[in-house]
């Protein structure tokens, strides 16, 4: 009996981050999964579910190629992909632009200060809220 070839194809986890990547490389400013969620739609022409969108969020981010904005539940590319490094983000309150910043001076800090009251920090995550160079110009 001859086999038919499967005419559908689905979309590996793989091609599932490099779209999520390419969405986010032409982002002006942090994505939720929602915002990437019709994008990402879009480019495939089919409904994508959230979970598809959150996987390949999660595993971006264990990679270091993804950095999550915690006040905002958004992401954006990492500007030091692959390096081992505490984030600092500069956050404009007004058009929500997101600059990222290696940070260690600051980091060794509070992990010394930590390390006083017996907290092991495994992760630093700095988010400073203000304006950007543009809008407190504009």
């Amino acid at each position: 009996m001859k086999k038919h070839a499967n005419t559908h194809k689905h979309p590996t986890p793989a091609s599932n981050e490099a779209l999520v990547q390419k969405i986010l490389a032409g982002a002006r400013q942090p994505l939720s999964a929602y915002d990437i969620l019709p994008e990402m739609s879009k480019k495939l022409n089919r409904p994508v579910a959230p979970p598809t969108v959150y996987r390949a969020l999660q595993h971006l981010e264990q990679d270091g190629i993804v950095s999550r904005i915690e006040s905002k539940n958004a992401y954006v590319l990492c500007r030091h992909p692959h390096e081992e490094h505490d984030c600092l983000f500069f956050i404009c309150r007004k058009c929500g632009k997101a600059t990222e910043m290696p940070e260690r001076e600051v980091s060794r800090l509070l992990r010394k200060e930590a390390g006083k009251i017996g907290f092991a920090a495994s992760k630093q995550i700095l988010e400073i809220i203000g304006m950007c160079e543009s809008c407190s110009h504009g």
